[in-house]
């Protein structure tokens, strides 16, 4: 047993890091549901909105993941190791991020209607989403290793779907590509809602080896 396991077995357990990652991810399902809802709608004048409200949930992110590294920098004992703390806390912003960048693209490549493949990657970010605030919640006590273990496999073969059809789209668009342009735009668009869901199933390993270490 490490130092600073043996210390966060004798000493009372700072829980704020608790509440804080479950509010973090929290807001990463927040941003999933937002995203997913309002993308298929369809509707280009709601994505100005949409950049707006999920900007705010970025920004939400961004100051939580600042509140784990100055409680870190200033709590002795942690629950869990203070690395694993932090590399989970930088995961689980960067899915906002990534949901983020998709708005803002929306909206700097003018885009005007979306394609199906994007509806069902979607719903992919939601069902991931959802699955990463279960897992994030069960690092409390890590009591049941049974399904953690089978939420992670959720999660990873979520990523293996979503993977199938990003390809599948990219094939699509290159078929028969009569605007260089716009098959860019799509390009940039189709990786970056597939960047999100692996920015998902990377949380999950981190909630994975972290349970491990402390099993």
């Amino acid at each position: 047993m490490s130092l600073n396991a043996l210390m966060r077995w004798l000493k009372p357990r700072e829980m704020i890091f608790f509440d804080l990652l479950e509010e973090a991810t929290a807001n990463v399902y927040q941003a999933a549901q937002l995203f997913d809802r309002e993308i298929r709608s369809n509707d280009p004048t709601r994505f100005a909105e949409l950049r707006r409200q999920m900007k705010d949930l970025e920004h939400n992110g961004d100051n939580l993941t600042q509140q784990i590294i100055e409680r870190l920098n200033h709590t002795f004992v942690t629950p869990l190791e203070r690395e694993d703390i932090l590399h989970l806390a930088f995961a689980i912003d960067d899915v906002v991020d990534r949901i983020h960048s998709v708005c803002e693209r929306l909206i700097l490549y003018r885009i005007g209607h979306v394609m199906p493949a994007i509806t069902e990657m979607s719903s992919i970010i939601v069902e991931g989403s959802g699955e990463i605030l279960h897992l994030t919640k069960s690092l409390r006590n890590m009591s049941n290793q049974k399904e953690i273990v089978d939420r992670i496999r959720r999660v990873h073969a979520l990523e293996n779907k979503a993977d199938s059809i990003y390809h599948a789209a990219l094939a699509q668009i290159f078929e028969d590509p009569k605007d260089a342009i716009e098959l860019l735009k799509w390009k940039e668009l189709l990786e970056e809602v597939e960047h999100a869901t692996d920015k998902i199933e990377l949380v999950a390993k981190v909630i994975g080896s972290t349970v491990m270490k402390n099993a």
